[in-house]
């Protein structure tokens, strides 16, 4: 069953792939681009989807993201995929020239193996969004939260996911597909992970493994504490400048020309700290928010962050969950952002983020 899925698969690639256009253009943030790239998140199955990608034309964002359930999208291997939100998001996207980058993620229990996601199957789903949204689909995140077991959806083992990212890169240059595959995704752990590997140890398993040509390494801080400013401490790593960690590894290594993305952000909200439920005020959670944005740009080896979520996971979901959670446009750091993103582009009146531009720029170091 799964042989005929796939070649059902490669055919429908095939079809979507005689009318896609010319190769894509480097976007903010990718090797080469010279550039700061700054994002927002979309939930696709989320409340108020349209006032979300009215708010992502607005701010003039670089990136667009989304998490995609390929469970959800195709629990069975004989599933006519939805793609009716998608579509919709990637049209808007288009519309506004933003850059997108989905994160794939949940893999159903028929694309897994005893070492964790099917490579081949994944490079054919891959294939097929590529195919169907050429040009705007920039980039691709393999499985978020690798280092922790519902991440990989089996344990995290580093040398299996270096075998999965070549096998997966592979397929996809085969097939003449030009893509940034963004590894990891690693959240950011406290110091007690259970079956969870710490993302300094993970990405240093990687390299143990043979990855040495990771373009774009990826992380994600799923709880924070502290200010953008402060030092990580040795009882407390969820903390923004835990990237120094992360970079210091890839330096060990000599992937020093790898850069780091920050594909999550989420802000101090009193859970790790009760001193810090003064984040659950909008204006501290913007102050905050400008701080970080500022503070990562000033990073040579970050090339994108992804700064908030443009809409709710879903109808329940509260600002103070989420504080960074800009649904509707209402939230003071929606102003406070738009003009961070206008600065990051200054003088380049009508060049649409997203989108290589003829000028070098130079990142402020702090």
């Amino acid at each position: 069953m799964h042989f005929r899925w796939l070649a059902s698969l490669l055919l429908a690639v095939l079809l979507f792939s005689l009318g896609c256009g010319p190769a894509v253009q480097a976007a903010r943030g990718t090797p080469g681009s010279f550039e700061f790239g700054y994002g927002a998140q979309i939930n696709l199955d989320g409340p108020q989807v349209e006032q979300a990608l009215q708010l992502a034309g607005t701010l003039r964002l670089d990136w667009l993201t989304a998490d995609l359930s390929w469970a959800a999208l195709m629990p069975d291997p004989t599933t006519t995929p939805n793609f009716s939100i998608l579509d919709q998001v990637m049209k808007a996207a288009s519309q506004n020239q933003i850059a997108v980058m989905l994160s794939i993620t949940q893999p159903p229990t028929w694309a897994m193996t005893d070492q964790g996601p099917n490579p081949n199957l994944t490079a054919v789903l891959i294939q097929m969004l590529t195919a169907r949204y050429p040009d705007i689909l920039q980039a691709i995140e393999l499985f978020p939260g690798a280092n922790t077991p519902a991440g990989w959806g089996t344990a995290p083992n580093p040398a299996a996911y270096w075998n999965f990212y070549t096998t997966v890169l592979s397929r996809l240059q085969e097939n003449g597909i030009a893509l940034n595959l963004i590894a990891g995704g690693l959240e950011v752990l406290p110091l007690n992970t259970g079956g969870s590997i710490n993302e300094v140890d993970y990405l240093r398993g990687l390299y143990q493994a043979g990855a040495i040509n990771l373009p774009i390494v990826s992380i994600r801080y799923a709880e924070m504490t502290g200010k953008p400013s402060d030092a990580t401490l040795t009882t407390e790593t969820r903390m923004l400048r835990r990237y120094e960690a992360v970079r210091q590894v890839m330096v060990e290594n000599n992937q020093g020309n790898s850069l780091l993305w920050i594909t999550r952000l989420s802000l101090p909200d009193g859970t790790i700290n009760s001193g810090e439920v003064i984040y659950k005020e909008v204006n501290q959670q913007s102050a905050w928010l400008s701080q970080a944005a500022g503070q990562l740009r000033a990073q040579l080896f970050i090339g994108m962050a992804v700064m908030a979520d443009l809409n709710a996971t879903n109808p329940s979901q509260s600002a103070h969950k989420t504080a960074n959670l800009l649904s509707g446009g209402g939230h003071t750091f929606s102003k406070v952002f738009r003009e961070i993103i206008q600065q990051n582009d200054p003088g380049v009146v009508g060049t649409p983020p997203g989108r290589v531009k003829n000028d070098a720029f130079n990142k402020l170091r702090p």
